[in-house]
C-alpha cells in the first residue's frame, strides 16, 4: 500500500472524529466577528506551537527552555527575505526549516549524543535561547534590533489577498491541520510508541535494541522544525519579526499551554493553547495581569492535581469516574 493510501485509510477509517474539530473551526468566519477571527488565527498558529513542544517535551522528555528561539527563528526568516531582500513571501517557509533543521542539529547532536543529563540539558538549552534573543538586540543591521523587522504583509496565493483575515485564517488553519495531520499520523504509528517508551524507560529501550539517542535527536529536530513554521506563520499575524517573538517568557507560556493539555498527548496542548490565548485576549482588556494568574494558578492545579492534564481530565469523565 501506498504512503498516499496509507494516509487515507488511518484517517477515513479510525479518525473521523477528527473531522469535527476542524469543521467547527472551518465555520468560524460564518458566525463570529473580524477582531475575534483575528485572535482565533494566532490561537491556532499557537496551538500548532505547542504540539511542537509537545514532541519534545511530552514524548521523549527533552524539558527545552529554546522553544521561543525557533520559533522566532521561523518569524526572522520570513521577514528577513521578504523585507529586506524583497523575495517571495513562500521563500521564507522553506528557509525557516532548513536553518531550524542545521541550528537544531548542531545544538542537539552534542548534548544528546554524550547524555549530560537533563540538567545540562535545560541549562543548555537556556543559554542557546537567551543567546538568540539578545543576538536579536544587539545585531540591529541584520535583525533590525529591538525595532525587528517589519512591516510585513501577507501575499496573495491563486490571486487570494491573504492579507485580509478571512483568507490568512483559513490559510492558517489549512497548513496547520496538514502539519499537525502528518505529525499525529506519525507519532501515532509504532514510531511514536518507541519515543514514549523512551520516555518512560529509556534504559530499557537501550537494551531491546533501540538507538535512543537518535531517536531523542530526531524528536528534538522535528520539535523545532514545527517550531520555527509556526514562528513563520504567526509572523504574517502581527506584520512585524521582533524579538519579542523569541522572548523567555513565551517559552515559559507555551510550556505551561503542554502541562495543561497533557503531556504526550498530542491535543491536548493545542486545545490549551487555543482555549488560554482566547482567553488571554478578553482578559487582558478587563484585567491585565489577571492573566498570568490564573495562568500560574492552573499551572500549579494541573502538576499537583491533574497530572494527566485535560486529555486525562476528559477521559476520566468520558469513562465515568
Amino acid at each position: 500500500m501506498s504512503a498516499v493510501a496509507e494516509l487515507r485509510r488511518y484517517f477515513t477509517e479510525t479518525k473521523r472524529w477528527l473531522l469535527v474539530p476542524v469543521l467547527l473551526l472551518a465555520i468560524l468566519p460564518l458566525v463570529t466577528e473580524q477582531y475575534f477571527l483575528s485572535i482565533a488565527t494566532q490561537a491556532i498558529i499557537l496551538g500548532l506551537f505547542a504540539i511542537s513542544v509537545d514532541i519534545a517535551l511530552g514524548y521523549v522528555g527533552l524539558f527545552t527552555l529554546a522553544p521561543a528561539a525557533f520559533f522566532g527563528i521561523g518569524a526572522y526568516s520570513v521577514a528577513k527575505l521578504v523585507v529586506d531582500y524583497g523575495s517571495s513571501y513562500w521563500l521564507g517557509f522553506p528557509a525557516a526549516i532548513v536553518l531550524a533543521v542545521v541550528i537544531a542539529v548542531l545544538i542537539g547532536y552534542g548534548p544528546i549524543k554524550r547524555r549530560i543529563g537533563l540538567v545540562y540539558f535545560v541549562l543548555f538549552t537556556l543559554a542557546f535561547g537567551v543567546l538568540v534573543h539578545d543576538f536579536t538586540y544587539a545585531t540591529t543591521w541584520l535583525t533590525g534590533g529591538s525595532n525587528g523587522l517589519g512591516y510585513l504583509t501577507a501575499p496573495t496565493l491563486f490571486g487570494i489577498d491573504l492579507s485580509r483575515t478571512v483568507p490568512y485564517y483559513y490559510f492558517a488553519l489549512l497548513a496547520v491541520v496538514v502539519v499537525a495531520g502528518l505529525l499525529y499520523w506519525l507519532l501515532s504509528s509504532d514510531y511514536g510508541d518507541v519515543l514514549h517508551a523512551t520516555r518512560q524507560n529509556e534504559v530499557r529501550m537501550r537494551y531491546l535494541g533501540y538507538d535512543t539517542d537518535r531517536e531523542k535527536l530526531i524528536a528534538w529536530v522535528l520539535s523545532a522544525t514545527v517550531s520555527s513554521i509556526a514562528g513563520a506563520l504567526y509572523v504574517a499575524t502581527v506584520n512585524v519579526a521582533s524579538p519579542s517573538l523569541m522572548a523567555f517568557s513565551l517559552t515559559g507560556e507555551v510550556t505551561i499551554w503542554v502541562v495543561i493539555g497533557g503531556l504526550g498527548t498530542f491535543f491536548g496542548p493545542f486545545l490549551a493553547a487555543f482555549g488560554l490565548t482566547i482567553f488571554e485576549s478578553y482578559l487582558g482588556a478587563v484585567l491585565p495581569e489577571g492573566y498570568l494568574l490564573i495562568l500560574g494558578a492552573l499551572f500549579i492545579v494541573f502538576v499537583f492535581v491533574l497530572p494527566d492534564g485535560l486529555v486525562g481530565l476528559l477521559q476520566r469523565w468520558r469513562d465515568g469516574e
